[in-house]
């Protein structure tokens, strides 16, 4: 079986991704009892069109390629912050901008800023931008004649399944490929881009691998489905809360206070609809809304645990109490599975190498 189901921006409030990217993959994966890695690796877009405080889902993302044309960054008062903060400025990398915003939003108590291309006249943003002229003004903006709204946004997951280098996971016979895979070729942070080259290597080695081991098709078994289940599922409605903690605790700055108390109000999440099993003997009718909050819960706390482990800053995991990289202790990857109790069970590598997915076999006597 190959997992290529994308990836898990709907964790948080504001995401570039599809309503669909709710991390069902790696959820997937973690209960067929695989290993996932980095986590904590999730790379926030810094242009985001911003469409309100209670948004939630895709929104449109604002291209790096507008800065890149010389569109400005600035606050209400139309001064461009990101002078001084990087040689680069608006050019910046993702998470130094998107932090950059952050802190302005933080400093003058704002919802969002403004990215300025009203310099760039009509005739450029038709025919250069079409696409993003086109959704901005179904939103009631005019970038020709006003700065755009914009804010940060969930991007990009870097980590996923852990596999090897033929996309293999530590199960047998499963394989993952695409952002739900962790193939450890973008590091902490994300080139751009690289994702797309990434999905076609990993493709064509899984094909290849499958073809050349031999897997036979089966028919599937079918399942026990006793009256009771054995783990609950989440309302609907615990979609909005997931999302609204995940923004607030573990979104582009991040501490241990702020993860502490993401990680006790997932668990928090956790407990009540097991607690409710427990007594009723009832959960949530399944279903793909029910279903998809179950795996963003799920998501979720193995995120919040090792964003909370990592404590140092490296790529697109910024701890604001701990500003520094740390490689004596954490150049090296988080690894977690689930416990048959639904349970966390997290370590650590040893290396920057991720151990072999499968232990090396014994060579057999001649």
């Amino acid at each position: 079986m190959v997992l290529a189901t994308g990836g898990m921006g709907q964790v948080f409030s504001a995401t570039t991704n599809p309503s669909v990217s709710t991390g069902d993959g790696v959820a997937l994966a973690l209960r067929a009892g695989a290993e996932v890695s980095d986590l904590e690796f999730v790379q926030f877009h810094p242009t985001v069109l911003f469409l309100g405080q209670d948004a939630e889902g895709q929104q449109p993302l604002v291209s790096e390629a507008v800065r890149g044309e010389g569109a400005h960054l600035v606050d209400a008062d139309g001064v461009r912050f990101m002078l001084g903060r990087h040689e680069l400025a608006e050019l910046a990398p993702r998470d130094i901008v998107a932090k950059a915003i952050l802190r302005r939003m933080q400093e003058r108590d704002a919802e969002h800023m403004y990215l300025d291309a009203r310099h760039f006249g009509a005739d450029m943003w038709e025919h250069r931008f079409p696409t993003i002229l086109a959704a901005c003004r179904a939103h009631g903006i005019d970038p020709v004649t006003e700065p755009i709204p914009v804010a940060p946004a969930a991007h990009y997951a870097s980590g996923g399944v852990r596999t090897d280098s033929h996309g293999r996971t530590t199960v047998p016979g499963l394989y993952a490929c695409g952002e739900v895979a962790c193939t450890g070729v973008h590091g902490a942070n994300r080139l751009a881009s690289n994702s797309l080259l990434e999905g076609l290597v990993y493709a064509e080695r899984i094909a290849a691998d499958i073809a050349a081991s031999g897997f036979h098709a089966r028919v599937p078994q079918p399942l026990p489905h006793p009256e009771t289940p054995e783990h609950p599922l989440q309302t609907p409605e615990a979609r909005f809360t997931i999302q609204r903690i995940m923004t607030n605790g573990a979104g582009v700055l991040r501490s241990e206070e702020s993860l502490a108390k993401a990680a006790d109000r997932l668990q928090q999440l956790h407990t009540d609809a097991r607690d409710a099993l427990a007594e009723n003997g009832k959960t949530s009718e399944p279903g793909v809304d029910t279903w998809e909050a179950t795996n963003l819960l799920c998501v979720a706390r193995v995120l919040v645990a090792a964003a909370r482990l990592r404590e140092e800053t490296r790529g697109c995991h910024w701890r604001e109490d701990r500003p520094e990289r740390d490689d004596t202790d954490w150049r090296r990857h988080i690894v977690v599975r689930l416990n048959p109790d639904r349970s966390l069970a997290v370590h650590t590598t040893d290396t920057t190498d991720f151990p072999t997915t499968f232990p090396p076999q014994a060579p057999q006597e001649q």
